[in-house]
């Protein structure tokens, strides 16, 4: 996994640059506004690592998880402050 080998090489994956990266699916809702977003692993229980994009441009951040349980006690999968909907409520996921 990805944040796995950024660890293993000493790179701290919030201070990496921009990176161009291929292979990455937004999982925030078809409606959103802004960059979308891919979620990569987990920092620790209360950071998560995504790389969110908008065109061309690539950017790693950390983030906090969201959250907001569901009516059947899962989580959101998304991160703390994502526009718009929770994860459960959307049927579409993942698209790119």
């Amino acid at each position: 996994m990805l944040i796995r080998h950024l660890k293993a090489t000493g790179e701290d994956p919030g201070e990496l640059p921009p990176h161009e990266l291929t292979d990455v699916v937004c999982e925030l809702d078809t409606t959103h506004d802004g960059p979308h977003a891919d979620h990569l692993g987990d920092v620790d229980r209360h950071t998560q690592l995504w790389v969110q994009w908008d065109g061309d441009h690539y950017a790693f951040v950390q983030r906090a998880p969201c959250e907001a349980p569901a009516e059947d006690g899962d989580a959101c999968t998304l991160f703390d402050g994502h526009e718009p909907g929770h994860s459960w409520e959307m049927r579409d996921l993942p698209h790119g």
